[in-house]
C-alpha cells in the first residue's frame, strides 16, 4: 500500500475512480443518447469530485457485478463506491471497507405479472408461482429466504450477475417475481415492455440503508466523503439550492455562514477545498433536489421520498452540525 493518502493519489491521477452498478435507472445507469452516466448515486459521486477537484465532470466511472464491489475498493481499483450498497454488519466486518453518512432509506419488494396472482390481493401470500429473479451478491437472498419462511410459503430463488439478466428472465417469463430495492424495482418496472400488467406487491421484504463506501484504511478520506454527504443534507434543511446559492452565499450570518464558509484549515485537514460546499450546491445542488430528479418528481419513476424527507418533515434524513 502506498504511503499516499488516497485524495493525494486521486489529485495526481487527476480523476476520481468511483465504482457505480451495471445499470440501474434513477440510480446509476449510463444514458447512451447523452453519452454520459446519470442518477442519485452519480450525483452522489459528483459531489465528492467537486470537493476534491471544484469539477463535477473529473470522474471515472466503473460498473461492477455486486459481487466484486468491495474487493475494489479494498484493492484500490476504485476510490468511492457508489452503487446502491446496503450498510451491514457483515460487509463492514469481513471487506475491509467503511460506509459513510446513511443516503438513501429503502427496502426489497417483489413485482410480479398480474396474471400470477390467485385473487386481486397484491401480496405475496396470493402468488401461484414463486420463482424469484435476485442479484448475486446482494443482501436479497437471505432476506427472500428468511420472509418466505416467515409465511410458510416455497420459493426458488434464481441469481443474476446483472439487472439487464434478471429483467429479461422476468420478462420472459423464466421467473414470474422480481425482488429488488422498491427504487430500483420501479425503475426495472419502467423498462418492461408491458409495465401496466405488473404489479408491485404490498410486502415489505427488508429495511435496508444505503451508503456510499470507501476503503478502511484511509479516515482522512472516510471523514471527507462523509462530511460531502452531509454537507447535501445540511444544505436541504437550511434551504440553500443551487438556485438560491449565490444570494444565501452573499447574505449569510450565524450557523448558515458557518456551514457556507467552513474553516479553511478544517477543509485542509480533511484534504477538501475551502469552498467545496458552495461549490457542490452550486454545480450538484442539494439532497431534494438530487432525489427529486433522479427518482422523485421531476423523474421518470416519479417515486415519493418516504423515509427520504428531513427530519423535520417526517423522515430519517439528518446531518451533524457543521460548527
Amino acid at each position: 500500500m502506498s504511503n499516499q493518502t488516497v485524495i493525494e493519489m486521486i489529485r495526481q491521477r487527476d480523476v476520481l475512480n468511483v465504482g457505480v452498478s451495471l445499470g440501474f435507472r434513477g440510480l446509476s445507469f449510463r444514458n447512451a443518447i447523452k453519452n454520459c452516466w446519470e442518477g442519485f448515486d452519480i450525483d452522489l459521486a459528483r459531489a465528492v469530485a467537486v470537493a476534491v477537484f471544484g469539477d463535477a465532470g473529473k470522474i471515472h466511472y466503473m460498473p461492477l457485478q455486486s459481487g466484486d464491489r468491495f474487493r475494489a475498493l479494498r484493492d484500490g481499483v476504485i476510490d468511492l463506491g457508489s452503487f446502491n450498497s446496503s450498510i451491514t454488519f457483515q460487509r463492514e466486518a469481513e471487506s475491509e471497507v467503511t460506509f459513510v453518512h446513511p443516503m438513501l432509506f429503502d427496502g426489497e419488494v417483489l413485482m410480479t405479472p398480474a396474471s400470477n396472482l390467485l385473487e386481486p390481493v397484491e401480496q405475496a401470500s396470493y402468488t401461484r408461482k414463486r420463482r424469484i429473479a435476485a442479484m448475486r451478491g446482494s443482501t436479497t437472498e437471505e432476506n427472500l429466504k428468511r420472509y418466505f419462511g416467515n409465511l410458510n410459503l416455497s420459493c426458488e430463488i434464481s441469481l443474476f450477475d446483472s439487472p439487464t439478466q434478471a429483467r429479461q428472465a422476468y420478462q420472459h417469463g423464466e421467473c414470474n417475481i422480481y425482488c429488488l430495492d422498491s427504487y430500483l424495482l420501479a425503475g426495472e418496472r419502467a423498462q418492461l415492455k408491458d409495465k401496466d400488467a405488473h404489479i408491485i406487491l404490498q410486502d415489505r421484504i427488508s429495511l435496508e440503508t444505503m451508503s456510499p463506501a470507501v476503503a478502511s484504511h484511509d479516515p482522512q478520506w472516510l471523514k471527507a466523503v462523509t462530511w460531502v454527504m452531509r454537507a447535501l443534507i445540511e444544505a436541504e434543511n437550511l434551504q440553500v439550492s443551487s438556485k438560491n446559492i449565490h444570494e444565501m452565499s452573499q447574505e449569510a450570518t450565524g450557523y448558515l455562514k458557518t456551514f457556507l464558509y467552513p474553516s479553511e484549515q478544517n477543509c485542509k485537514n480533511l484534504g477538501l477545498r475551502p469552498e467545496f460546499i458552495r461549490e457542490i450546491i452550486h454545480q450538484v445542488g442539494n439532497y431534494g433536489e438530487i432525489f427529486q430528479r433522479n427518482l422523485g418528481k421531476y423523474s421518470e419513476l416519479n417515486q415519493a421520498r418516504r423515509d427520504n424527507n428531513l427530519w423535520s418533515q417526517g423522515g430519517m434524513l439528518y446531518s451533524p452540525l457543521f460548527i
